[in-house]
């Protein structure tokens, strides 16, 4: 014979002390979820923000690496161009000269691939940032009249200011202006 088999009990329903303790432990835990998903969230764009701000920062290193170097390079693209300046007339056409000519202007154009720019300033007005202002003399009051050393930006920065003469207006000169006291 078997055994007569006990059916399942019911499930005894909480009593509303326990239900009250129970939720209140649901909803402390609701809550210390919710301040971790918060954190993990924050630090999770924390992280973004500082993989942009690091490729950021190395992408401005990059740039700027070569620095140093072209403001090394500087002063031998000035002697060769005070070379062609001052190059006598009948060796303009020789063809060691356009050589010498060519591989200047292929410097020129490599360096510039890098970020290297010649500014110009003969005729602008003076601007500190830009210019080194070395003599005055006649001329438009405020306006560069001679370039003694060219000025280069590097990226878009002032690698080296031009070195410059400002015109100074004269005052016999101000005097016949129209308007002039």
């Amino acid at each position: 014979m078997t055994a007569p088999q006990k059916k399942p009990s019911a499930p005894v329903p909480p009593s509303s002390d326990a239900l009250a303790v129970l939720r209140a432990e649901f909803d402390v835990l609701k809550q210390e979820a919710d301040r971790l998903k918060d954190i993990a969230g924050r630090a999770q764009a924390d992280l973004q923000n500082a993989k942009e701000r690091l490729e950021r920062e190395r992408s401005e290193i990059g740039k700027f690496a070569l620095v140093g170097a072209m403001t090394r390079l500087l002063p031998t693209l000035d002697n060769l161009q005070r070379a062609f300046t001052h190059l006598p007339e009948d060796l303009k056409n020789h063809e060691w000269v356009k050589g010498i000519m060519a591989i200047e202007s292929e410097l020129m154009r490599t360096a510039g691939d890098l970020g290297l720019a010649r500014m110009q300033s003969l005729g602008l007005f003076v601007d500190t940032n830009l210019h080194e202002v070395l003599q005055t003399g006649p001329g438009p009051a405020n306006k560069v009249i001679e370039v003694f050393e060219e000025g280069y930006t590097f990226n878009g920065k002032v690698l080296r200011p031009a070195k410059v003469k400002v015109g100074q207006a004269q005052p016999s000169a101000l005097a016949a202006e129209p308007g002039a006291k």
